[in-house]
């Protein structure tokens, strides 16, 4: 069996797809509009808690979407927001619905070309819902570890799910991490690369299905 990263997986055509992709419907956490309202605002204070006061700083929203990470960062600090997705569709978006002089966003392959030479250099960064998609989270580690200068915040899936395609039947599906031959621990890749400072209590009220989840803080780590 070959599997290919099905990038198209995060395909959208309006902005409510993009929302329902971005946070699909929880039989214990509701649909995806009411995880929008009570999840984006609830993050401010994992920032707040995690990342201190952003304000003058740069950050880097990592898998951004249409921005919603984004737009809560502007919201709350006088700082700047550099948005990375995968998505066309997503990145065109984004650019309306954070609509702000203060944000920017830019392509994965683009971040990938700055990042490997020095070129990318962010204050902190968040991965929020992301790096349980990536289909090479070494990879993308280590160059978020070459783009941040301080801090990573991370929320993620205690399992990867990963959107990939079969090339001998062309089946779509979310490929999940509880198989040998696809294993990879995020947290892992992350501790080779970064210093964990902190995990952070998530409320079970605001994150749907809190048990799969876990949010930590990462520092830069120190060169030898």
């Amino acid at each position: 069996m070959s599997l290919y990263y099905y990038k198209d997986m995060f395909k959208v055509q309006d902005l409510e797809q993009a929302k329902n992709i971005i946070l699909t419907e929880e039989q214990q956490g509701g649909d995806y509009r009411q995880r929008w309202e009570r999840e984006t605002e609830y993050m401010k204070t994992l920032f707040a808690g995690g990342l201190g006061d952003l304000s003058g700083k740069t950050v880097l929203d990592f898998g951004c979407g249409i921005g919603r990470l984004s737009k809560a960062l502007l919201e709350q600090y006088d700082c700047r927001v550099l948005g990375v997705d995968i998505s066309p569709e997503m990145r065109r978006m984004a650019a309306e619905y954070v609509n702000s002089d203060r944000f920017s966003v830019i392509s994965y392959e683009m971040f990938c070309a700055l990042a490997e030479r020095g070129g990318l250099k962010a204050d902190c960064a968040i991965a929020v819902y992301v790096l349980q998609h990536v289909f090479d989270p070494a990879h993308d580690i280590k160059l978020l570890s070459r783009a941040v200068a301080d801090k990573l915040l991370v929320l993620n899936l205690k399992h990867r799910a990963v959107p990939v395609i079969d090339s001998e039947n062309g089946r779509k599906k979310f490929y999940i991490d509880e198989q040998p031959e696809a294993s990879a621990d995020v947290a892992a890749l992350l501790e080779q690369q970064f210093t964990a400072l902190s995990e952070l209590e998530l409320a079970a009220e605001k994150i749907s299905v809190v048990t799969k989840h876990w949010c930590r803080v990462y520092g830069k780590k120190e060169s030898k």
